[in-house]
Parts: structure tokens; C-alpha cells; sequence
């Protein structure tokens, strides 16, 4: 049953000036409306209704514009199955180890294979995903933010194919380290930049988030609060392909403490309820770094690691990638809206059409006033 409600409820006080009205109208009336007749011409006299149509009129303008302004509403509540949408952020390694060929009879490289791992990725996901592309060697670049176009995706990954050797692929294979924490932390940033703007984070917040990750692992998060509340981590995910060893932090980086630390990301994660999929050929996983995957007794996974030889064949990695997507697998979900009604305009309506109504009569022989 759809809740009633009133906008201004105090204007339905004004209410008991109509009788005050009427009675001052019929006081202020110079003359009879209809005069009186005696009782042989009983028969002449005007009905009940002539006599008071137009103090009725009146009473329900006056009962309407009162209405119009007190504002009653209702609210509907309707309830719509859909598909839940997903964000889904793809990092790539493309330092230098991932140009080495497959085998000596091939010319594609690891990262080729990886790179049409993705695509099958892609294609394998729901129209209505959202899909990013983060790349990295020793720092992580942004290919293409959140979108749902899928082309546009697949010409980003073109663009770090090794057969195009395009700028982006140039300064990126030059890289020989693994950053793979800093290529998450971008990947976190951009689902930081998706929330709505009054639970968005300030450049303040977020650098102060960072400085939390940059410590040692196990480090106490202070997670803003507005960060806990904002509804973020429910059916986004990160998804990690590397050939390279990964580190809480890259030793080389140890001492400047510039790199946030992975074994702290994963934690923030875990917090955030994000998912997070390790895709590492050699299964080179730091012990930190696998333990703080690993689930905690009454919480739901954070994800997995998924360990590939290195001599791996693309049908593999196309296992992998449908496992993933079998795991983010896109539920269907009931939402309920409430969408308030408000009859102000309704009110008006009838208040001018009765207005009419009154100014029309009046012009009725039948129902002049002399």
C-alpha cells in the first residue's frame, strides 16, 4: 500500500477559515440571490442546488488550492531484477622477461599470449561490465579507465602488442622491474575515482591512505570511514598477470620506501571486500604475499593465485581466464525503488477546472442570481 504524506501539513489549518469565509460572503451579498415567493407559486422557486452551487464551487476551489498547497503524496515502491554489473581493472606485465618468445619455432612472445588471454577475457564478459586496462613494468601505466566498449579495450591492447612496437610498449618493455604493487595501487585508484562525489576521496585522504601502505607489511590500516561507507569493493576485482617475482615491495626500492607495500594493499582489499586474482607464470609469489591471500577463518576469500610453468600454452592461461570469470560470475539481484508521487499539480487542475465550471453556469439562464 503506497505511503501517504504531506509536504507542508501545517496549510491544512487553513482549513477552518472556510467557514469564516462563507459566512462573511453571505453577510457582504448586496442583494437576494433568488426572491422569496409565496407559497402558491412553491413551484417556482429555485432547487437546493441553484441556490448554493456557487458557495459549493467555492469551497472545493478554496478546499483544492489549500490541498495544492499542503502537497499530499504517495510513494510507489517497485521491485526490478537485473544483472549486477561488474569492475574489473586487468593488469598487465610487460617488462622486459615478458618479450621473450614462447619457443624458437614462434615469434609471439609472452606478452602476446597474455595479451590474448585478455581479449578472450573480454569477450567472455557481460555486456553491462565495466573494464579497465593498467599495464606496468617498473612503474604502471592507465591503457583506458572503466568503459564497457569493448573495442576501444582491444585497441588499447594492440597498442602493446609486440608486432606494433608502439611508444607506450617501447617504455614499458624498457622497464626490468616487476612494480606490480604500484600497477594495484592504480588500479584501486581508479575504482577510487568511480565513486560518487560525496563519498569520493580528497587528494588529502588519498595520499594519506598511501602513506599507510608504504610501511612494513601488516602496518595498521586507518581506512577513512567515508571510504568504508561508500559502497566500494562489492563486484569490482583486480586481476594481476605477471612472469615476475612478486614482492611485498621491490628490494631495489627497500630503503626510499616510495613503493606501497602489496602485503598492505591485499589487507586494504580484504577490507574494502575487493577481489583481488594472481595470474603468475613460474609461481614466483613472495611467502607474504601468498599468505595474506590466503582466507581467514569465517571471511570470505580475497581471491586466488593461480601458479602457471613456464612452459605454458595459451589454452592455459584461456583455462585461467574462464575460471576467473566463472568466480566473478554476474548475479542476478532484486532492486527496490521508492519513487514519491506528489498530487500538487493534480490539485491545481481541479481548481481551475472548477473555477471554469462555476463561470459557466453563471452564464446559464437557468442559474443567474438577481
Amino acid at each position: 500500500m503506497p505511503n501517504l504524506e504531506l509536504e507542508y501539513p501545517l496549510a491544512l489549518l487553513t482549513l477552518l477559515l472556510l467557514p469564516l469565509i462563507l459566512r462573511l460572503r453571505q453577510r457582504s451579498r448586496s442583494r437576494m440571490p433568488f426572491p422569496s415567493v409565496g407559497t402558491h407559486l412553491r413551484a417556482l422557486q429555485p432547487s437546493w442546488w441553484k441556490k448554493h452551487y456557487d458557495s459549493l464551487i467555492l469551497s472545493a476551489v478554496f478546499v483544492c488550492l489549500i490541498m495544492a498547497l499542503a502537497n499530499p503524496g504517495y510513494s510507489r515502491r517497485s521491485v526490478e531484477q537485473y544483472i549486477e554489473s561488474k569492475w574489473i581493472i586487468l593488469t598487465l606485465d610487460l617488462s622486459g622477461s615478458m618479450r621473450r618468445q614462447i619457443d624458437r619455432f614462434s615469434r609471439l612472445t609472452v606478452g602476446d599470449i597474455a595479451l590474448d588471454g585478455l581479449e578472450s577475457f573480454i569477450d567472455l564478459r557481460q555486456e553491462g561490465d565495466y573494464i579497465g586496462l593498467v599495464a606496468f613494468s617498473s612503474f604502471a601505466r592507465l591503457l583506458a579507465p572503466l568503459t564497457s566498449d569493448r573495442a576501444l579495450l582491444k585497441r588499447k591492447l594492440d597498442l602493446v602488442r609486440s608486432q606494433n612496437q608502439s611508444r607506450i610498449y617501447r617504455e614499458l618493455g624498457a622497464g626490468g622491474g616487476t612494480n606490480a604493487s604500484e600497477a594495484v595501487w592504480l588500479a584501486l585508484s581508479v575504482f577510487f575515482s568511480m565513486l560518487p562525489e560525496e563519498k569520493r576521496l580528497s587528494s588529502e585522504e588519498i595520499d594519506g591512505l598511501r602513506q599507510f601502505l608504504l610501511g612494513e607489511p601488516g602496518t595498521v590500516l586507518d581506512i577513512p570511514l567515508k571510504l568504508r561507507r561508500g559502497g566500494l569493493g562489492t563486484g569490482m576485482a583486480v586481476i594481476l598477470f605477471t612472469d615476475g617475482r612478486i614482492e611485498p615491495r621491490l628490494r631495489a626500492h627497500v630503503r626510499r620506501g616510495q613503493l606501497p607495500n602489496l602485503v598492505n594493499i591485499i589487507t586494504l582489499m580484504k577490507a574494502l571486500n575487493l577481489r583481488f586474482y594472481i595470474i603468475a607464470i613460474g609461481g614466483q609469489v613472495d611467502e607474504a604475499v601468498a599468505e595474506a591471500m590466503s582466507p581467514i577463518a569465517g571471511q570470505p576469500r580475497v581471491g586466488r593465485i593461480f601458479p602457471l610453468a613456464k612452459g605454458f600454452a595459451q589454452e592455459q592461461i584461456e583455462e585461467v581466464y574462464r575460471e576467473i570469470d566463472a568466480l566473478e560470475a554476474n548475479r542476478n539481484l532484486i532492486r527496490a525503488t521508492v519513487r514519491p508521487r506528489w498530487t500538487r499539480p493534480w490539485f491545481i487542475t481541479a481548481a481551475l477546472g472548477l473555477i471554469l465550471v462555476g463561470m459557466g453556469l453563471r452564464t446559464l439562464p437557468g442559474y443567474r442570481k438577481y
